[in-house]
């Protein structure tokens, strides 16, 4: 490579020399949120039943292994218990998401960082470390496949198994070669369609598995001496070239070190796709602010970026949950008749009501030209609502609840765990939890913090 190095070598000389030593108070500040989002997420959609359906295909071969199953209690291999418990996180849309590469790194790293971190006896300050070096390099990927998800891929199953096999091969001590040769056998499981968006399906609540998976088996791969192509990144066949136009590879390694990626992340106050999330927002505080019921309603117009109208445009007429919450415009619908949609409240059965229906197929999409140039800091949108009578009100949103622009606090990330969980587990289990989380960076035993996520200890 003309005595360059090739960017698998970059990214892992940069993962070990931050796993060895400090990261910035910046980044470690962001640890206590994605863990309280994401642990919250797990524990609830363990309750649904595609969870429970993933639950028992997977136990029906256990594997051996050291591994907590968060809820259900089980020891499983790292592997396995890193699927249950990603799609538990998944089992409704609620994740966090970083805006300009399309990803949700936190149901992909911290299921991952846990169960391997479990099974190799780390510490929580060794996995709190594995996990966000993982974060950082799976967005920076993120950031060099802007093109993926026009071409029909799902980005979070692209870069997702290499941020796995970063803190994968961070807690199970790969040598630097063995960790270059990890990055280049994860080339070979990175993928995953969206057709989703088109005709629905379960498996989206999978696919932060099937990613956390792969970087667990390339990391593994690469300890028993399996090579693979360094410049897989960055190679004419290679991930840049194959899922985009390879015009964004420099994003990889810019300012590396420098600038970190991670604090990018955004939470979600909606559970539906983000692409929804400001013409939600703008939609209800017209509808607010006018005092107009659904019944009023004679159109209703939402101008947003390309990515929104094609990713969340499609389904007008949902038939289950997860097809609910990529259609744009039935989730404005739900939200207008029902109230902002929390963890239990897109389900099959509003689904079926007529009324949410008829509202649904009054919103068109068309795309918004100030939309389009912001796309990459916000995904905004301008809603324009026509009454029966003739009178029309707009708003435009660029940056809705759980931006980095308008950001969630703590305080409301603890309050979206409690409403989670409060059907679940008692109101004092929860607050335990949340401090136990919350402290994990300066916990001393992780054996105690696992046992607590179990029902064994909540239901007791």
């Amino acid at each position: 490579m003309n005595g360059q190095a090739y960017l698998s070598e970059i990214l892992v000389d940069f993962a070990l020399k931050y796993y060895n030593s400090d990261l910035p108070d910046t980044v470690m500040e962001m640890l206590p949120k994605l863990l309280v989002d994401k642990i919250g997420l797990i524990l609830a959609g363990s309750q649904f039943p595609w969870s429970e359906g993933t639950y028992r295909a997977i136990t029906a071969f256990p594997a051996k292994g050291e591994s907590t199953v968060f809820y259900f209690g089980d020891k499983l291999s790292p592997e396995q218990a890193a699927f249950i418990n990603a799609s538990s996180g998944n089992a409704q849309d609620f994740d966090d998401t970083n805006i300009p590469s399309k990803i949700h790194a936190g149901g992909i790293m911290t299921p991952t960082a846990l169960a391997v971190g479990e099974n190799s006896g780390k510490s929580p300050q060794e996995i709190a470390k594995a996990l966000l070096l993982g974060i950082e390099v799976m967005t920076r990927i993120g950031y060099a496949i802007p093109g993926s998800h026009l071409r029909g891929f799902h980005t979070p199953c692209v870069c997702g198994p290499f941020g796995a096999a970063i803190t994968t091969g961070l807690l199970i001590g790969l040598t630097r070669e063995q960790f270059i040769s990890a990055l280049a056998i994860t080339g070979s499981f990175a993928g995953g369609v969206e057709e989703y968006t088109r005709t629905g399906g379960q498996i989206k609540r999978n696919l932060p598995a099937i990613a956390a998976i792969g970087g667990i088996k390339a990391a593994y791969l690469a300890k028993e001496g399996i090579t693979g192509p360094p410049s897989i990144l960055e190679g004419d066949h290679g991930i840049c070239k194959t899922f985009d136009d390879g015009t964004h590879i420099d994003n990889i390694a810019k300012k590396l070190g420098e600038e970190w990626l991670v604090l990018d992340t955004s939470f979600k106050n909606y559970n539906c796709c983000y692409a929804i999330h400001a013409a939600l927002e703008a939609f209800l505080l017209v509808c607010q602010a006018n005092n107009i019921k659904p019944e009023d309603i004679l159109e209703v117009a939402v101008g947003a970026c390309t990515f929104v109208v094609d990713h969340v445009g499609t389904i007008k007429e949902p038939k289950v949950a997860v097809e609910a919450q990529f259609s744009l415009s039935f989730m404005l619908s739900l939200s207008l008749f029902n109230g902002i949609p929390g963890e239990y409240d897109v389900n099959d059965a509003v689904c079926k009501e007529q009324p949410l229906i008829d509202l649904s197929n009054k919103v068109r999409m068309h795309v918004d030209a100030t939309a389009e140039n912001e796309k990459a800091d916000n995904m905004g949108a301008i809603v324009k609502v026509t009454t029966k009578e003739g009178s029309s009100f707009e708003t435009r949103v660029r940056y809705p609840k759980g931006n980095t622009q308008n950001p969630m606090s703590v305080e409301d990330l603890e309050n979206k765990f409690r409403k989670n969980l409060a059907p679940i587990i008692s109101g004092d289990k929860i607050n335990a939890l949340l401090e136990l989380i919350k402290d994990f960076g300066n916990s001393r035993n992780l054996n105690t913090f696992t046992k607590a996520m179990t029902k064994d200890y909540l239901l007791k």
